[in-house]
């Protein structure tokens, strides 16, 4: 037998089956057609992160920045109280500043409120009485009294004085106010006729609509979101929300609404998730037909969020389309608009711009590795298919120690590898890390917070106070421990249902932020018992008893508007204990506020006490008294033998 090296026994059958391998490769890739899978899979990548970010906005957009109702109903209920009494003429309010300033002043804080809880850039609202058809087509513009204040930050932590803000319009009278920084572009009005300016989207729109609308059409069939628009004298672009503003007989007498600033936009629309190269855009295209009645005429526009070489618009069939050729495109429509309102002839779409080039980089790669792999393995068999392992191996290795040195409680931050596919697992995995690490947040906001009014539970309340006694307590410093409990909510709940119960407990909340806004922790202890603390570290004690008064005021003045029109009066019986007299942990504090509380519930109700040694005392005579009272005098019903099994 003819004897051979090693090298070519292996060689030979090794190279044979290489080549056979490769033939049976190259069948499977060019005859299942997989590359075209591979390039329409990038595609479908691409419209699938377009549609989920179409979910966020639009639930960002209908659900938080459109939620306007609340306000809108709290100031229509003035307007037809003032109109009723005689006091505002609602066909002249809208004929000068001045007329409507009163007006103007008295809803500037439920703007503010709204815009805060909207987390909007701007809010605003334009009193207007007329039809503005004539006054459009003429070109012949007034100018109309109103308010527009503006937060260049929403997402930062609110000012307690609101130095944070901004006015753009308003009457001088709430300037004086609100005390509040007026822009340097800021008028006393709108400016129509004098700057001459046509009335923006915002207000004709709606105003409109509702001029020509049917009855039974309510105002929040009427919310419009216009095109993007300057302020005169700006240079800010912004898209606004509005809806009409109506008395309870139908008469139309301006308008409210938000505005989104298209800066601010970008970041709720950030390209890298399209592509981490920056060639990648998403735009907003606007298309309105004009075909409504009272509508204004048809056009179309596109936000366009990033600057990249491609021009986005329209091809004659009405499909958004980029201007290059080695663009990809694709847009899906956003639900904002009622479907039995006024504007169902306009259409938002959000679209992303790629170059192809960039959208099938992955798969061109593929292609090219593909091949060469196909001639390398060819040329030098077994030796090529070791090297490439060893050389995937090492970044997977460290990618993994990577892994499983990270701490659960830190964001997973992996290196580049230079390896796409590698890096593209790697970006996966810090986004799953980072939706664990959000979610875990979240369980822990959950665990600590009330669902209904969102303020700390027990467990999370006592907490925070430990912590904050522990790290700054001693000394000069001293605090009040508040426990309030609700006064005639049973009552609330048993005539008008858990709905209203619901807002009367919200109710007792908003008055305890109002009236103490950010100097004092808050709790919802039970179904209708409150807590709050207040701390000063240098001692200040005159301060807090005067935030301690000016939250029975804003109880004193709160209510809920129940089914039949009337007004539920906020009542509310607490007790305080003082930190570090009543006693200096929270368990302390509360017993002694609890005992003050008592007396107040005892006795005159809807007022707050504060503790002292005579309080106890109090508690412990009424207790007597009422023992006493069973013995002497009552008679006990006897419990109703049960039936025999």
């Amino acid at each position: 037998m003819k004897k051979q090296p090693i090298f070519t026994k292996i060689l030979i059958p090794l190279m044979g089956l290489v080549i056979l391998e490769i033939l049976i490769l190259m069948i499977s890739i060019y005859g299942q057609g997989l590359f075209s899978l591979i390039h329409k899979n990038s595609q479908d990548i691409i419209e699938s992160r377009v549609e989920a970010r179409r979910n966020y906005l639009e639930s960002l957009m209908v659900n938080q920045w459109m939620n306007v109702s609340q306000t809108v109903q709290k100031i229509n209920l003035l307007a037809d109280g003032l109109v009723d009494a005689g006091k505002m003429d609602i066909e002249a309010i809208d004929d000068s500043s001045e007329n409507a300033a009163p007006f103007l002043s008295a809803v500037s804080m439920d703007l503010i409120s709204m815009m805060r809880t909207n987390h909007v850039t701007g809010v605003f609202m334009i009193l207007n009485a007329d039809n503005l058809e004539d006054s459009m087509t003429s070109k012949k513009y007034m100018d109309k009294p109103g308010l527009y204040f503006r937060d260049l930050d929403p997402e930062s932590r609110a000012s307690s004085e609101n130095l944070d803000l901004l006015i753009e319009r308003s009457p001088l009278l709430v300037v004086r106010n609100t005390q509040i920084a007026t822009d340097k572009t800021w008028n006393t009005s709108f400016q129509f006729g004098t700057a001459d300016v046509p009335y923006y989207d915002f207000l004709y729109e709606p105003t409109q609509a509702t001029f020509y609308s049917k009855p039974d059409v309510t105002w929040e069939d009427m919310g419009f979101w216009s095109k993007p628009y300057t302020l005169f004298g700006e240079t800010r672009e912004a898209i606004a929300y509005s809806v009409p503003l109506r008395l309870s007989d139908g008469r139309v007498y301006g308008v409210l609404g938000v505005d989104i600033l298209v800066d601010y936009l970008k970041q709720n629309l950030p390209s890298r998730e399209l592509d981490g190269s920056g060639t990648a855009s998403y735009f907003l295209s606007i298309h309105k037909s004009g075909n409504s009645e009272g509508s204004s005429t048809s056009y179309q526009d596109v936000i366009q969020l990033n600057s990249i070489e491609a021009t986005i618009g329209e091809d004659r069939e009405g499909k958004v389309v980029s201007d290059k050729k080695n663009y990809f495109t694709f847009s899906m429509p956003l639900h904002l608009f009622s479907t039995v309102g006024p504007f169902t002839d306009v259409e938002w779409q959000l679209g992303a711009a790629i170059p192809y080039k960039t959208m099938n980089r992955f798969a061109d790669r593929m292609t090219f590795v593909m091949s060469v792999t196909i001639i390398l393995t060819l040329g030098i068999g077994i030796v090529g298919s070791l090297v490439i392992s060893l050389f995937l191996q090492k970044p997977i290795r460290k990618l993994a120690l990577a892994i499983r040195s990270n701490k659960t409680t830190d964001k997973l931050r992996l290196r580049e590898t230079g390896i796409l596919e590698i890096d593209q697992m790697s970006e996966a995995l810090e986004d799953l890390s980072d939706r664990l690490l959000q979610e875990q947040r979240n369980l822990q906001y959950e665990r600590d917070h009330d669902f209904l009014t969102d303020l700390y539970n027990r467990r999370a309340f006592g907490r925070r106070i430990r912590e904050l006694l522990e790290k700054k307590g001693g000394g000069n410093a001293i605090g009040a421990y508040i426990m309030m409990d609700l006064d005639n909510l049973k009552i609330v709940n048993d005539t008008y249902g858990h709905e209203y119960g619901d807002k009367y407990i919200r109710c007792a909340s908003d008055a305890m932020r109002e009236g103490l806004g950010d100097e004092a922790i808050y709790s919802r202890i039970s179904g209708d018992e409150f807590n709050a603390f207040i701390f000063d570290e240098e001692g200040n004690r005159s301060r807090i008893n005067a935030l301690i008064e000016r939250l029975q005021e804003t109880i004193d003045n709160s209510f809920i508007m129940l089914p039949d029109g009337e007004k539920k009066q906020l009542r509310l019986s607490g007790g305080v204990s003082w930190y570090p007299e009543g006693g200096t942990n929270p368990d302390q504090l509360q017993k002694n506020a609890d005992y003050a509380m008592y007396v107040v519930k005892k006795t005159t109700k809807s007022q707050i006490r504060v503790w002292s040694e005579a309080t106890d005392l109090g508690k412990e005579k009424e207790e007597e008294k009422e023992d006493t009272r069973l013995k002497q005098g009552e008679e006990k019903q006897e419990p109703e033998s049960k039936p025999k099994a």
